[in-house]
């Protein structure tokens, strides 16, 4: 099988299941509490997404790697991630304004996947040696994006 089915294959389970998970087991939790308790768990996800910075690591991907490419995950998930620590503070001290640093925080977070998303695909990631990034694509990025549509979802439909 070819590398790019192999990922779509494993991102669509994991979306599957991360799916299926969040609304039997997660989202039944959540909506017991206020928004802000409901969306903190949820931020807290995100707050790792540093990790893509080791694209930038020698030793750690192809040196083949487009280095433009690289540098946007890396740094695209860098500011997301500083995003969710930030929002993560606003919510859990119930700042002023913490339901629109949480949409911010959605929106940056949410762009960022789509732009990343689409500098991978155009540059063909999946066909170089990427590292412990192939777990991040096929595992982590899933899970962002159904805690992503789960806080969309909360603020959408928040009880004010």
């Amino acid at each position: 099988m070819q590398p790019f089915y192999i990922l779509n294959l494993q991102s669509t389970f994991t979306l599957i299941a991360f799916s299926l998970i969040a609304k039997w087991y997660i989202n039944p939790r959540l909506s017991k509490t206020s928004v802000e308790d409901a969306l903190l768990p949820l931020v807290w996800v995100h707050v790792f997404r540093y990790a893509p910075l080791t694209l930038l690591v020698p030793g750690q991907v192809s040196p083949d790697l487009p280095i433009d490419v690289a540098r946007t995950i890396a740094y695209g998930d860098l500011i997301s991630a500083i995003a969710a620590l930030i929002t993560v503070l606003f919510l859990k001290q119930r700042l002023a304004g913490a339901l629109v640093v949480a949409w911010i925080f959605n929106l940056i977070g949410f762009a960022d996947i789509v732009i990343t998303t689409n500098a991978a695909i155009s540059a063909k990631l999946y066909q170089y040696p990427i590292g412990f990034n192939w777990y991040i694509v096929n595992f982590y990025v899933p899970v962002l994006i159904v805690t992503h549509a789960m806080m969309i979802y909360k603020l959408v439909y928040a009880k004010k």
